[in-house]
């Protein structure tokens, strides 16, 4: 019982230490949840899935190839365009977001698959984070515990984020949520080049 309570805890503080930190998906749950709770939640919950696909996959041996640098970079590119797109569609939707439209037009599952689940995809650091973490869930005293807090750690936070962001759409003008919209596309565009950096000229 105790290895399963330490195993469990253990793997939501993971959790909790891959999905809080602010980095491009947070900045989309944030900027689609000022539009509706739903559609934060749909990234959030992309970004998860592949998560969890990705330390399936490592625990499984079916990932040994992401190491290649070749790969790296091929998919640091594909990322960095990738999150240049999403920068093109939030300014281009600014005043629309303001207006309760969105740039990934399609509501739940296109904000699911394009905007939480093709960030993670095409970002190989998402891989790197998870090959470093799957080594610590499997030597954790209960596997399937620790599995399980790091999957409802990473969803606590994705509802907490969504709501509470939504929540807050009361208390913000248009103008605010217009601001928050170019300040995200700015975020988004930072992270596409320190990709591209850290992938080609770092070091």
């Amino acid at each position: 019982m105790i290895d399963r309570i330490g195993g469990f805890l253990s793997g939501a503080i993971l959790g909790f230490g891959a999905a809080v930190p602010i980095g491009p998906v947070n900045i989309l749950i944030m900027s689609y949840a000022l539009i509706k709770f739903r559609l934060g939640l749909a990234i959030g919950l992309g970004a998860m899935a592949v998560d969890v696909g990705y330390l399936l996959a490592i625990n499984f041996g079916l990932l040994k190839f992401s190491q290649n640098e070749i790969l790296t970079q091929i998919l640091a590119i594909f990322g960095a365009l990738f999150l240049l797109y999403i920068t093109y569609l939030t300014l281009k939707s600014a005043k629309s977001l303001a207006r309760q439209k969105t740039g990934l037009s399609g509501g739940f599952w296109s904000c699911f698959i394009k905007g939480g689940a093709l960030m993670n995809i095409l970002n190989p650091y998402i891989i790197g984070f998870w090959l470093s973490v799957s080594g610590v869930v499997m030597i954790l005293p209960s596997v399937i515990m620790g599995f399980s807090g790091l999957v409802i750690s990473i969803v606590s936070w994705v509802v907490f984020l969504s709501f509470i962001v939504s929540r807050s759409r009361k208390f913000i003008g248009a103008k605010t949520q217009m601001a928050f919209a170019y300040i995200s596309a700015i975020l988004m565009a930072g992270f596409a080049i320190m990709l591209i950096f850290n992938t080609f000229l770092k070091g």
